[in-house]
C-alpha cells in the first residue's frame, strides 16, 4: 500500500436543514446526527443518486468544487472516486504490535493477510457543521469512514484510528515515522480508536472506543447501537456514532461485485464523542483485527494523511510604487487566511519573505469579496469556516519581487500552516536631464594687459522620476565637432553637480579666456573686431540607479552665444 492523502472535505452545513425538511415531508424521523445531517448517505452502499449535490456518497465525491478538497487515488486511473485509498502495497502488523502501545513500538511486514482480514480499500471524509440543528451544533466535526475487504465470513472487526500527529510508513524498516520531523511516529493526546464488530447478516453488534491520554490507551467503553429507520444502519441513542454494512451483494466501481459484509461504513460526530476536543487529526488508519479489544491481534492496515484541521492563505500584490527619493519599490500586498478545516484555530500569525516594513502590517476583517477592509480584526481565534484578511508593505531594491507569506495557527495539540506567493512588479518612471546656459563678456586686467573673459552660468534639472548620482556638466568652447560628438566627447571642462533628486535643480557657473574671435559665420574678425562672437556648449550627464540597470542619462547640448559688443 502506498500512503496517499485521504482528503478532508470540510463543508458548510447549507444542506443539513434542507435534508431534515425533506425527511419530515416524507414522514421519516431523522433521529441521528451523523445519519441525517444532510452531508452524507450512510446507508450501507456507495451509490450517490444526488450526484454533485449534497448529500455525498463514496461513488461520486464531487471534484473541482470550491468547498471540498480531495485527492484521486492514482490506482483508480484518475477516476472520480475521491477520498479512497487502495492497498497497492500490502502490509500486515507484526505479532506483538498492539493498540495499547505507542506508535513508535509498532512494527509491520510487507505482505497480505488472509482474505477475511485483507482490506482492499479504505475511505475517509470530514465535514464541518456551521448551522445548529436539532441534532448537530455549528462547528461540530463529522467524519465518515469505511473499508471493503477481500472476503467475509461470520463476524468481523474493523478499527479506525484518527491520529493528531502525522503518521507515515517506512517500508525500509517496517516502522512508522512522522513525515514532518522524520523521527518515529508517536501518539498525541486525544488520538481516537473506534473498533466496530459486525456480522454478515448486516448487524453492527458492538462499538468499542478508546482514547490516547496521559501516555496510554484509555478504554472509554462500549457504545451501544441499535437499528434505525434506514435499513442496515445502526446508531447510538446520543446521535454521535453510526455504523453500516451491506446485507447482500453490492457493486462498487473500484472493486466490482462484493458479497454481504465485505463493505463497511461509519460516521461519528467527534465533538459529541469528545466534548471540548480540538479534533485536529492529521492521519487516518483503517485496520482489520481479531476483536474490538485493545489487546486484539491487528492484521493488515491502510494508512493515509487526513488533515482535518487546515488553513488556506492567499496573497496578491495590491500595488508596487516607485520611490524616487530612494530608488526603491514600495510593495503593498494583501490576502486572506481561511480556516477551511474542522476545528477552531488560535494565535494566527503571518510572516513575509521579504519582511514587512515596520508598522505596515495588520489583520483586518474581510469584505464580501475576501478583501481586507479598514476594520482591524483580532487574530487570537479563528473559528472553523471563518476568514481573516491582512495587508502589509515591504520595500525592495528590484523592480520585480517574488514574495511569500507563511500563515500559521495553533490547533491546541499542534499547529497548521500554509504558504502563498505573489510577484510584485513596478514600472519605473522615465529618466531625464536638461541644462540651461547664458554667458556674457567682461574686460579684465591680466598681468598688466587687458583681456577678454567669457562668463557662463546656468542650471541642471533632473526632469525625470529617477534620482541620479554623479551628475556633472561638460562645458566645451572653441571646439570642432565631428559626427555625433557632444561637449562631453571633446576637450571640455567638467563641473561636478553631485547627486540630483527627481525634479531637483542645481546651478553651475564658470569662465574662460577665449583665444579666438570669430564672426557668426566663423570668419576672422581682425578687420571688424566689433563683430566678434564667442560660442560654447554645455551638456549634463548623470548615472541612473542600479534598480533600472544603471547606465548614463545625457541631456541635450545647449549652446550660448556671447557677442563682444552688445
Amino acid at each position: 500500500m502506498n500512503t496517499f492523502s485521504v482528503t478532508h472535505a470540510c463543508r458548510r452545513l447549507f444542506g443539513a436543514i434542507a435534508g431534515v425538511l425533506i425527511a419530515v415531508a416524507l414522514g421519516i424521523t431523522p433521529a441521528h446526527a451523523v445519519l441525517s445531517d444532510g452531508f452524507f448517505e450512510l446507508d450501507g452502499n456507495t451509490i450517490d443518486p444526488s450526484g454533485a449535490s449534497l448529500p455525498d456518497d463514496w461513488n461520486s465525491f464531487p471534484a473541482g468544487q470550491g468547498h471540498t478538497t480531495r485527492i484521486t487515488n492514482p490506482d483508480l486511473s484518475g477516476g472520480p472516486y475521491l477520498g479512497i485509498i487502495s492497498d497497492t502495497n500490502p502490509a500486515v502488523f507484526r505479532g506483538g504490535s498492539k493498540d495499547i502501545q505507542d506508535i513508535s513500538a509498532w512494527r509491520y511486514d510487507l505482505g497480505s493477510s488472509p482474505p477475511k482480514d485483507d482490506m482492499l480499500h479504505a475511505y475517509a471524509a470530514a465535514y464541518t457543521a456551521t448551522t445548529t440543528t436539532a441534532t448537530t451544533t455549528a462547528g461540530d466535526l463529522l467524519i465518515y469512514f469505511g473499508a471493503d475487504r477481500a472476503s467475509f465470513n461470520g463476524t468481523a472487526s474493523l478499527g479506525f484510528w484518527f491520529f493528531k500527529n502525522p503518521v507515515a510508513r517506512n517500508d525500509a524498516t517496517g516502522t512508522f515515522i512522522n513525515p514532518v520531523t522524520n523521527g518515529p511516529a508517536t501518539h498525541a493526546e486525544g488520538d481516537v480508536l473506534l473498533a466496530f464488530e459486525y456480522t454478515n447478516g448486516g448487524a453492527v453488534t458492538d462499538v468499542h472506543w478508546y482514547k490516547w491520554t496521559a501516555g496510554h490507551l484509555q478504554d472509554m467503553g462500549t457504545i451501544g447501537v441499535s437499528a434505525t429507520s434506514v435499513a442496515g444502519v445502526f446508531c447510538d441513542a446520543d446521535d454521535k456514532l453510526c455504523g453500516s454494512t451491506n446485507g447482500g451483494a453490492l457493486t462498487i466501481p473500484w472493486n466490482g461485485v462484493i458479497q454481504a459484509g465485505q463493505f463497511f461504513e461509519g460516521g461519528v460526530n467527534i465533538q459529541k464523542l469528545l466534548p471540548g476536543s480540538d479534533s485536529c487529526f492529521s492521519s487516518f488508519m483503517a485496520t482489520s483485527r481479531s476483536s474490538d479489544q485493545p489487546n486484539a491481534s491487528i492484521k493488515n492496515f491502510l494508512l493515509s494523511s487526513f488533515p482535518v484541521c487546515h488553513l488556506t492563505v492567499t496573497k496578491a500584490c495590491e500595488s508596487a510604487a516607485y520611490q524616487s527619493a530612494t530608488n526603491t519599490i514600495l510593495n503593498t500586498v494583501r490576502g486572506s487566511i481561511v480556516n477551511d478545516g474542522g476545528g477552531p484555530l488560535t494565535n494566527v500569525t503571518l510572516t513575509d519573505n521579504p519582511t514587512f516594513d515596520a508598522g505596515t502590517f495588520g489583520f483586518f476583517t474581510c469584505d464580501a469579496n475576501g478583501l481586507p477592509t479598514a476594520t482591524p480584526q483580532d487574530p487570537a481565534t479563528l473559528a472553523s469556516g471563518a476568514s481573516i484578511c491582512y495587508r502589509g508593505k515591504y520595500t525592495s531594491n528590484t523592480l520585480s519581487t517574488l514574495d511569500t507569506v507563511t500563515a500559521s495557527a495553533s490547533t491546541g495539540s499542534g499547529s497548521v500552516s500554509g504558504t502563498a506567493s505573489a510577484t510584485c512588479t513596478a514600472t519605473p518612471p522615465n529618466a531625464g536631464l536638461s541644462v540651461t546656459k547664458i554667458c556674457d563678456v567682461d574686460l579684465e586686467l591680466v598681468s598688466g594687459k587687458l583681456a577678454l573673459k567669457v562668463n557662463y552660468s546656468g542650471s541642471v534639472t533632473n526632469s525625470g522620476g529617477l534620482a541620479l548620482t554623479g551628475v556633472e556638466v561638460c562645458e566645451a568652447h572653441e571646439q570642432t565637432y565631428t559626427g555625433t560628438q557632444t561637449p562631453c566627447d571633446v576637450t571640455h571642462t567638467t563641473i561636478s553637480i553631485g547627486n540630483l533628486a527627481a525634479s531637483a535643480s542645481a546651478p553651475y557657473s564658470g569662465s574662460y579666456y577665449p583665444t579666438q574671435a570669430l564672426t557668426a559665420g566663423g570668419l576672422s574678425t581682425l578687420a571688424d573686431p566689433e563683430l566678434s562672437l564667442f560660442k560654447d556648449q554645455v551638456m549634463a550627464r548623470g548615472t541612473k540607479p542600479a534598480i533600472v540597470g544603471g547606465g548614463i542619462e545625457n541631456s541635450l547640448p545647449n549652446e550660448a552665444t556671447c557677442p563682444l559688443c552688445k
